[in-house]
């Protein structure tokens, strides 16, 4: 069996939003389009990598009612109390977006991978392909692999 490598685990749908895109907008971008984080955008040129992690961190600043849960916002139906409202609405990507942007290649394996995310304490990587970006590789992504790994070791050990 070959080893796994980041263009078999990634997903090709690149997602990017721009870093003036208030929170809300990226929220509400994050939820339509049913994934955790987007590529952050300039001019074309990727600038950073944002997630709805992000956006939780800066607002659990701010004091809210206990009996509220951040998840709620992030519902189709969700509402957001007033002064969470005004948060998302004032601030933008580039107040939390992550400028680091970690990448790996295309030929990585997923134990290169894995060790690059452990080591950074990240959640996701942009794969490349001769520097340009081709998609997003996530720990979800990467669990999902062990899990079939380990179906198919039990099937072929029957």
């Amino acid at each position: 069996m070959k080893p796994l490598t980041a263009q078999d685990l990634m997903s090709p749908r690149l997602m990017a939003v721009s870093r003036t895109d208030t929170l809300r907008d990226l929220v509400d971008f994050l939820r339509d389009n049913s994934i955790h984080a987007a590529m952050v955008k300039e001019s074309g040129r990727l600038v950073g990598v944002v997630s709805y992690t992000d956006v939780v961190v800066f607002l659990s600043d701010q004091a809210v009612d206990t009996d509220y849960s951040f998840s709620h916002m992030f519902a189709s139906d969700g509402d957001v109390p007033d002064e969470m409202a005004e948060r998302l609405d004032s601030a933008s990507v580039d107040d939390i977006m992550t400028p680091a942007v970690f990448t790996v290649d295309v030929t990585a394996t997923a134990g290169q991978t894995a060790k690059l995310m452990q080591e950074k304490e990240i959640h996701r990587v942009i794969v490349t392909s001769k520097g340009e970006a081709v998609g997003i590789l996530s720990t979800t992504d990467l669990i999902e692999a062990v899990v079939r790994y380990e179906e198919v070791l039990m099937q072929t050990a029957k």
